[in-house]
């Protein structure tokens, strides 16, 4: 659970990159990323959500590290791989800043799939 805590916490950051707002939830209740429906563990919803973005955009990262989220969490995790690596095909885009420091989409990708070894090897 800390490490899907860390994706979302990673993943819930402002973009510097776009100015757009990405994915913290607006008081208006706009979720464009899905990262409420993550924390409360609606899965179905944030999948949904996330394909659609995906379907608009299929190069759409933070979407990608968010459905790989909801993918690890309902044990698909080849599926989940499969979408880290597509990120770490994509740019590496800047997703916010954390303590000062950037967080960076590669980043974030290659410390998820460090995660599926590690519980491969439990």
């Amino acid at each position: 659970m800390t490490k899907f805590l860390a994706i979302a916490a990673i993943c819930a950051l402002p973009m510097a990159a776009q100015a757009a707002p990405y994915p913290e939830a607006h008081p208006t209740g706009f979720d464009p990323y899905a990262a409420s429906a993550i924390e409360r563990g609606d899965y179905a919803a944030a999948e949904n959500r996330l394909m659609r973005r995906l379907a608009e955009n299929e190069g759409d990262v933070p979407a990608m590290l968010n459905l790989a989220t909801v993918m690890m969490e309902t044990d698909r995790v080849a599926r989940a791989s499969s979408m880290l690596e597509q990120v770490l095909e994509a740019e590496n885009v800047q997703l916010g800043n954390l303590d000062g420091a950037a967080i960076w989409s590669h980043d974030a990708a290659s410390a998820g799939l460090r995660g599926r070894v590690t519980l491969g090897a439990r």
